[in-house]
């Protein structure tokens, strides 16, 4: 499939070119540049506001749209053999979910080249409010919340276990290169598991609580980081975290084995 292996080579480089925005944003924000931290969206509208911004978001939103397909593909066609066993499914329903993810993204970035203006409202707060007034609507919130803590907790488990590095060609990458992609993933796989755990915590607590003000999407949970002690110490590592993992992204997208040939974690 290659015309679906180079759309999802250009979907990692979308996708790292994203992480690496939010955490120099949010690098800017640690050491008192910005006043706020910033999720995807914010990402995208930054890269928008910049000379060229329309061809970059042009540019960025095909290979958003590329990534989207490609986790679709995942889900329903299975090139990496996951399998239809529980596991398989879980991991099958996980790619689903970031495909359905990104062409939301997708779908921002495309509004924003067409000039649509930003809303002011925080969409996670008020999904979660809607879905409050639903019945067994604080249980989906809970259940979603688990799912971010458990996918975080999965992030750092690829990081200790070096699980990632099947993802790999080995025999394309020389020993220094692959020395630091192993150790810029690590450290970006890591700090993806605490923001995930994070945003997991909050969507618990607004199950529990009943209230959609305790709901924190990405950027309030980087702010959240930033407010315990030390917090721009904190915030800053995390805005690192967030560089290497787009930049693990990069070495993906150079090096990731070809569609069916392997089993990404």
């Amino acid at each position: 499939m290659p015309a679906i292996d180079k759309f999802a080579r250009a979907g990692y480089l979308a996708k790292g070119t994203v992480y690496i925005m939010i955490g120099a944003l949010a690098m800017m924000t640690a050491i008192g540049h910005r006043k706020e931290t910033t999720d995807t969206k914010g990402a995208i509208e930054t890269i928008g506001a910049q000379p060229l911004g329309g061809i970059l978001l042009l540019i960025l939103a095909v290979g958003l749209a590329g990534f989207s397909t490609w986790r679709l593909v995942q889900a329903f066609a299975d090139p990496d053999g996951e399998g239809g066993d529980g596991k398989g499914i879980l991991v099958r329903a996980s790619r689903f979910c970031g495909g359905i993810f990104y062409a939301v993204i997708t779908y921002h970035a495309a509004k924003t080249i067409l000039g649509a203006r930003p809303s002011s409202d925080n969409s996670e707060q008020a999904l979660t409010a809607v879905l409050l007034q639903q019945p067994l609507g604080a249980s989906l919130i809970a259940a979603a919340g688990l799912g971010f803590a458990i996918y975080g907790i999965i992030e750092f488990v690829k990081a200790i276990r070096n699980s990632f590095t099947n993802s790999f060609k080995l025999n394309e990458i020389k020993p220094a290169m692959y020395r630091y992609l192993v150790a810029t993933a690590k450290f970006g796989l890591c700090a993806r598991g605490v923001v995930f755990g994070l945003i997991g915590y909050f969507l618990v607590r607004t199950a529990v609580f009943s209230d959609p003000e305790e709901t924190k999407g990405l950027d309030d949970a980087l702010a959240e980081l930033a407010l315990q002690p030390h917090g721009r110490w904190l915030l800053g590592a995390a805005a690192l975290g967030f560089v290497a993992y787009g930049l693990y992204m990069f070495g993906l997208a150079r090096y990731r084995k070809t569609i069916g040939k392997k089993r990404e974690r």
